[in-house]
């Protein structure tokens, strides 16, 4: 037993231990009974108590003194914190042992939140411990002597150490910022949306109120041809106006909607245009026209279509021009249609044409009895009117909403007839 415990202690047992001399080759040791070992060297005998060798040695103090910081030199007062600026990229730590035994113990150390391993290394060897770029945060940096196994702990020291935080180092300013950020987008976002919508409602502003002009224009400008023609005849007028708004009731009995009634209108305005085409000797002749002056008069109807072909203003305008002498027997001018062969706006401004031609003075003929126009309408509907829209018209008498005798009534002490 006693030579195993020499055998088991032989790494231990040199300079490192404490060893002043060198043991003898080939010399007796001996241990006793009391765990007292004898050791024969060149300069004499060493005695070793195996059973308390290294337990009992703790003549150790263990210090850091300063700390580098980029360089630049800072005592360490033990019990406080060393405080690193955030900027600081190089640590350099000097730990010391003191050592009141001729022993070369082993040291260990490690930076607490930072090493990942323990260093571990003998007192002689110990040397400065530098950090290089350490994140900031708290660490504890531990210094300690341990026990020949390179576990037990003997002494040891710990020191705090804080690398300082700016503000964008936290996390919660990574979410104000990412917050932030969000903002902005949105805002930036909501900006550009808000002056791109306001650039597009100024253009749509713009280009309704162009559009708005033009309609004014093109509503100006049917209106002026309608009183250019009308004015041919003084005897008949506002013609042309009447029909449109005889035209435009009888349409909405029909379901018309306010688009088609807004067409209809002016296409009844511009009914007569072809009007312009007929010599004035024809059109204001007193007398009854012959054959052949009837048939120059007719073919105002012709003429207008062919003024109005290229009109893109109101759609289907030719129809009311071209149309509105065809009879609903077949009878009419100039294509001889009849029926729902006629085109719609064909069918009704014939009737309210031919209601106003009764109810109006004309060139060869005072205006007719009213009772009379009712009874015509009565009459010739399903042979000159379509009997729907004839039906339409008498309503509206029989209701009163056309008022003869308001648009014929006298004025101002004079018969506007």
């Amino acid at each position: 037993n006693i030579q195993e415990s020499v055998v088991s202690m032989n790494e231990l047992l040199d300079s490192r231990s404490g060893m002043r001399a060198s043991l003898t080759a080939n010399s007796w040791n001996y241990c006793d009974e009391e765990g007292h070992l004898y050791l024969s060297a060149d300069t004499g005998v060493y005695m070793l108590d195996t059973t308390a060798y290294t337990s009992q040695k703790r003549s150790y103090r263990m210090l850091v003194s300063s700390v580098k910081l980029d360089g630049e030199s800072y005592p360490i007062i033990r019990g406080e914190t060393v405080t690193i600026a955030r900027g600081v990229n190089r640590v350099e730590i000097f730990p010391e042992v003191i050592n009141y035994t001729l022993d070369d113990p082993y040291v260990k150390y490690y930076m607490e939140g930072f090493d990942t391993e323990p260093t571990i290394v003998y007192q002689s060897e110990l040397s400065p411990v530098t950090y290089t770029n350490l994140p900031t945060g708290e660490f504890t940096f531990h210094l300690m002597v341990l026990d020949n196994d390179k576990k037990t702990v003997l002494e040891e020291s710990t020191y705090q150490l804080i690398k300082e935080k700016e503000i964008y180092d936290n996390h919660w300013f990574l979410i104000y910022m990412v917050v932030v950020a969000m903002i902005a987008v949105a805002w930036f976002t909501w900006f550009i949306a808000r002056t791109q919508i306001q650039r597009t409602l100024a253009i749509q502003q713009k280009q309704l109120e162009l559009a708005r002009q033009q309609v004014q224009m093109g509503n100006e400008t049917i209106l002026a041809i309608a009183k250019t023609v009308d004015a041919k005849d003084e005897n008949t007028s506002q013609h042309s106006q009447r029909v449109s708004e005889y035209s435009v009731m009888s349409a909405k009995g029909l379901g018309f909607d306010e688009d088609e009634c807004e067409k209809l209108r002016k296409t009844a305005l511009l009914h007569d245009i072809g009007k312009i085409g007929i010599p004035d000797r024809i059109l204001n002749k007193p007398a009854r026209l012959t054959d052949e002056e009837y048939a120059i008069m007719k073919s105002h109807v012709t003429r207008g279509a062919e003024i109005l072909k290229d009109f893109t203003l109101v759609e289907n305008v030719a129809d009311g021009v071209l149309y509105h002498h065809e009879r609903y027997d077949g009878s009419g001018y100039m294509k001889g249609l009849k029926g729902e062969e006629i085109p719609i706006f064909g069918r009704i401004i014939g009737v309210a044409d031919a209601f106003d031609a009764m109810t109006a003075n004309r060139v060869y003929r005072k205006k007719l009895d009213f009772d009379y126009v009712i009874h015509e309408l009565e009459r010739c509907r399903g042979t000159q009117f379509d009997p729907v829209i004839a039906d339409i018209m008498l309503k509206l008498i029989r209701e009163g909403k056309i008022d003869i005798e308001g648009i014929y009534g006298k004025k101002d002490g004079k018969d506007d007839g």
